[in-house]
């Protein structure tokens, strides 16, 4: 059987530079909307920050706002999600994965505040057709949730952890998560570590088995 042939050179230069300015667009975008805002957010302005010539190749890409931030959200989520990942994937024990998870989760927001900032103006300004928010916090919120579950049930499942209703468990490590968030952010401000320090703590508190 011989080989598929390979696409033409020319073709597969085009499609990597394509794939490079619509990354070059995220990136614009991603900047954009944290040093203005999602209300300020334009074309032109992200034309400008990327370098382009013209507008016209932002729409080349996205046809329109939306599917631009669709793509920021995606590019953004990615980010954080890798990031996160291969902190916990070295651990082997529960609470090694639930804390580690945590660590992970605050040291990215604390070292990617252009991120974190484009995605809570997309969460909290990007509306459908009808007025209605397309996302709200609560993307991030489920996100958090769905990641901490599993990590919960596993440690029950071999006894490392006490038994507990794990989705609530889940939803108040994520509210202490965002809490501490907004600490690290705004005044009287925790550190990073001082932050990571409270809140594994109280991860290790709430899941230990009772002595």
């Amino acid at each position: 059987m011989s080989e598929a042939a390979e696409p033409p050179t020319g073709a597969s230069e085009r499609s990597l530079a394509a794939s490079a300015r619509r990354a070059q667009i995220v990136e614009a975008a991603i900047e954009t909307l944290a040093e203005y805002g999602y209300g300020q957010t334009t074309f032109a302005r992200i034309k400008q920050r990327a370098g382009i010539s013209s507008t016209r190749l932002i729409s080349y890409h996205f046809d329109t706002k939306g599917q631009l931030m669709d793509a920021v959200l995606e590019e953004v989520g990615l980010r954080a999600h890798r990031s996160i990942s291969q902190r916990v994937a070295g651990e082997t024990s529960a609470l090694g994965a639930l804390t580690a998870r945590i660590e992970a989760q605050l040291e990215w927001v604390a070292r990617n505040p252009s991120s974190v900032r484009a995605m809570s103006e997309i969460c909290l300004n990007e509306r459908d057709a009808e007025g209605a928010l397309r996302y709200g916090m609560e993307v991030t919120a489920r996100a958090n949730v769905d990641a901490l579950e599993p990590i919960l049930r596993a440690g029950q499942e071999s006894g490392e952890f006490r038994q507990f209703d794990t989705g609530l468990m889940a939803l108040t490590l994520k509210s202490a998560i965002d809490a501490a968030i907004v600490r690290m952010a705004r005044p009287p401000r925790l550190s990073l570590a001082q932050c990571v320090r409270e809140l594994t703590a109280l991860a290790r508190l709430a899941t230990r088995q009772e002595p």
